[in-house]
């Protein structure tokens, strides 16, 4: 009698321990405030210590820009002009996000000319209207004169595209150069067109 006495006793202290335990549970996913436990007659419950979960910052939606960007055609003659969708979380971020689809083509016949190439830096200031960008050459951006004069001409028509950018400062691996690939005068900085 006395074992069923105590096996009655430690169910029911059991069943009051998870009810408290599962009442305060509940009462935490309500309200999400911390609570004390409710004073029993029974015997001191350990409580288990309660996580708080930090919300993570929430992240602005990626902003979608159609931007031109320019590739040479099949026989490096001329340049292929392609409308190109890009995404951006700050408007100040279009001007690299344009610099790098002129890395890839989905067509054919538009051929990337700055493939090769890394992009060190892209800086942006609006009180001048001056970009300053880095750039390092792997070796399939080495191309001849022709190739390098559509080059320049890609990076202009797509930096000039924006009508806020009036200067742009060009470097190769940190350092102002006479020529990007040898062949073609490089200006220093290169300036908006008037026409």
């Amino acid at each position: 009698m006395n074992k069923t006495k105590r096996l009655v006793q430690g169910a029911l202290l059991v069943s009051a321990i998870t009810l408290t335990v599962t009442a305060c549970g509940q009462k935490m996913q309500l309200t999400g405030a911390a609570t004390t436990t409710p004073e029993t007659t029974a015997t001191p419950i350990a409580t288990t210590p309660i996580q708080t979960v930090t919300p993570k910052p929430s992240v602005a939606p990626l902003k979608q820009l159609q931007v031109k960007a320019y590739y040479s055609d099949q026989d490096e003659m001329k340049l292929v002009e392609k409308v190109v969708t890009v995404r951006v979380e700050k408007d100040s971020e279009a001007y690299e996000a344009a610099l790098k689809a002129l890395q890839k083509s989905e067509d054919p016949k538009a051929i990337p000319l700055f493939e090769d190439m890394k992009f060190n830096s892209v800086k942006w200031d609006a009180a001048k209207g001056e970009i300053k960008l880095d750039m390092t050459f792997g070796p399939k951006t080495q191309l001849g004169a022709p190739g390098e004069e559509l080059f320049l001409q890609a990076l202009k028509k797509t930096m000039f595209q924006f009508p806020e950018v009036k200067t742009l400062y060009v470097l190769k691996d940190g350092k102002q150069v006479d020529s990007l690939m040898g062949h073609v005068e490089l200006p220093y900085p290169i300036k908006r067109p008037t026409n």
